[in-house]
């Protein structure tokens, strides 16, 4: 049986907020223009935009927050050992600039599950 252990996402988000540089950074991702045609930030591809389009509620407040979300796994021990394995669920907020959005301090680890066996398969069960 998997373990689950879970890491309070709301306080952690809310606590970029208070501070006014903070704040500013959090709605970077609104008043941006996109350069040279490239694809530099999340909010400059095509899957941003298509979420704004069906969802121009949400995108109407630039306060909002855009998460993304990461997994990786990996097994404790050898193949040849005993099986356990350990995945790690990162939350990463996109409303911030390109050189703060994937660094350390914005990068929020949610869940820790940890079990017996591979749970590359089982994964998507959880969240």
């Amino acid at each position: 049986m998997a373990k689950i252990h879970y890491m309070h996402l709301i306080p952690r988000l809310q606590r970029l907020y208070p501070s006014k540089k903070s704040a500013e950074h959090m709605t970077w991702h609104e008043n941006h223009v996109q350069q040279d045609g490239c694809v530099n930030h999340p909010s400059e591809a095509e899957g941003w935009k298509h979420f704004d389009r069906i969802h121009p509620y949400f995108s109407a407040e630039p306060r909002n927050v855009y998460l993304g979300l990461c997994a990786d796994g990996f097994s404790l021990y050898s193949n040849a050992a005993r099986p356990y394995s350990i995945w790690l669920i990162v939350v990463c907020v996109y409303n911030l600039p390109p050189h703060m959005c994937m660094t350390r301090p914005y990068m929020f680890l949610s869940y820790v599950i940890s079990g017996p066996h591979n749970l590359k398969s089982k994964i998507d069960v959880y969240l």
